[in-house]
């Protein structure tokens, strides 16, 4: 299933491509995403989520399989199990970053999201539903850590 959703960052395009791009500074911004340990250039984590009555939490990981630093875009690949034994999600994320002005970015995410299990009951429109509510989560975490240390601050390392 494609899910889409644009976010504005308060930036400009080369600060929010060097903060987009740097995993374990935004991990902490994704409600319910904790990275555990980078190996190289692929990150492990795990990632809680609730739809309807149900709670997931999937451990896996992730890893850029295009990064193209002349033309802003990159895309990430991710995969985990259900630590409950309950089902198997993973999903290509592209981003696309195009400046608004000299201070504010526009980032276009496209996910292609392959889900299993219980959590898969819940349909596409759940799924659109709660990842609308992550985005948005995200961009006002994210903008709040901009805001708060500053674009150029050096990355916080590995999340608890």
């Amino acid at each position: 299933m494609d899910l889409n959703h644009s976010i504005t960052v308060n930036q400009s395009i080369a600060e929010t491509w060097k903060i987009l791009t740097d995993l374990e500074r935004i991990a902490p911004c994704l409600p319910g995403a904790q990275l555990q340990e980078v190996d190289g250039d692929v990150y492990k984590g795990v990632v809680k989520i609730k739809v309807g009555p149900i709670v997931a939490t999937f451990k896996g990981e992730a890893q850029f399989a295009e990064r193209d630093d002349v033309n802003f875009k990159a895309s990430l690949k991710a995969s985990g199990r259900d630590t409950g034994g309950k089902g198997n999600a993973s999903a290509t994320i592209t981003a696309q970053l195009t400046a608004l002005s000299e201070t504010s970015t526009v980032c276009n995410v496209v996910t292609d999201l392959a889900i299993t299990g219980k959590v898969a009951q819940f349909g596409r429109g759940a799924m659109a539903d709660i990842s609308e509510k992550l985005i948005a989560q995200f961009a006002d975490n994210l903008n709040t850590l901009i805001d708060t240390e500053g674009a150029t601050a050096p990355s916080t390392g590995v999340a608890d």
